[in-house]
């Protein structure tokens, strides 16, 4: 079975890199559109609790067509995975359309500061990667996958523009640590559950969510500037927007609670200003806090 993930992926990788982007993304809203149809399928009734629960000031109407662009932005960073993995890097970086804010990250650079980005899962965060590795040589924390095929696989790709990846072990803690230290440049995917015991609980959207301790731990330690970057989806497959954004000083605070507040309250206001392309289908909330009925 693992043979057969590996040539099914692969095969899929190489079709999309074939195809002009604008093309690809075509393909990904086409495969949304199979899992609107599909409305008991996971991508579906997932999002759709994540949506109905985050927004509940939205009409029925609106959160039905938040959820059907979701779906068709989360297919999009799925099929433009042959464009960032597997094009020409000149190619792919080609498409980035404008870049705001990245007067943050190069005055922190020549102060000397050690700077880490908070990227959440919006828009595509492997253009983002791409952008940050060409003119930073960022490292970035990442969840091993279990098949090694693919493990190889995302260091090859993601590596070849000069970066670095850190696995989200102790090894890879101390790697973070002395980047920072050495005043580099590190970002972090924040916004999935960690492993029991290296979270706490902290208001997203109104609702607990168990969120990583190890940002506000290296913010703390290191005293490294913070600020979030994203790669937004430009319409009609012109590409992507880059931009980068102040995040709140306390970010750096030696209390724990403070800190991550104003982590998830970033990450918050970025997914608001463009909630179509957030990843709704992954399960933010399947941990609960004791005595709290299941989420999902």
């Amino acid at each position: 079975m693992r043979y057969i993930k590996i040539i099914v992926g692969l095969f899929f990788l190489f079709c999309m890199a074939l195809l002009p982007l604008a093309v690809s993304q075509s393909f990904g809203r086409f495969l949304a559109k199979l899992m609107s149809w599909q409305k008991h399928s996971r991508s579906y009734t997932v999002s759709k609790r994540n949506i109905d629960s985050c927004f509940p000031a939205l009409s029925a109407q609106d959160k039905i067509q938040l959820l059907k662009s979701s779906l068709e932005h989360t297919a999009m960073s799925y099929a433009e995975m042959g464009m960032s993995w597997l094009w020409p890097t000149s190619m792919s970086l080609a498409k980035v359309t404008s870049v705001k804010g990245e007067e943050l990250l190069t005055a922190a650079v020549a102060q000397g500061r050690g700077v880490l980005i908070i990227a959440p899962h919006i828009g595509n965060w492997e253009v983002l990667n791409l952008f940050a590795s060409n003119k930073y040589a960022i490292t970035v924390l990442y969840k091993q996958p279990k098949l090694k095929f693919f493990d190889w696989l995302i260091n090859k790709m993601r590596k070849r523009l000069g970066g670095d990846m850190a696995p989200a072990n102790a090894a890879g803690v101390k790697k973070l640590i002395k980047k920072l230290r050495g005043n580099g440049v590190i970002a972090i995917l924040p916004d999935q559950e960690p492993v029991d015991g290296s979270g706490q609980f902290c208001s997203f959207f109104g609702h607990p969510a168990y969120t990583m301790t190890l940002l506000s731990q290296l913010a703390r330690k290191t005293n490294c500037k913070v600020i979030a970057g994203v790669a937004l989806r430009e319409p009609g497959g012109k590409g992507f927007a880059i931009e980068f954004s102040e995040v709140d000083t306390d970010i750096n605070s030696s209390d724990l609670n403070i800190s991550l507040n104003v982590l998830n309250n970033t990450i918050e206001t970025i997914v608001t200003a463009n909630p179509e392309q957030y990843q709704w289908e992954y399960k933010r909330f399947k941990k609960t806090p004791p005595g709290m009925a299941k989420f999902y």
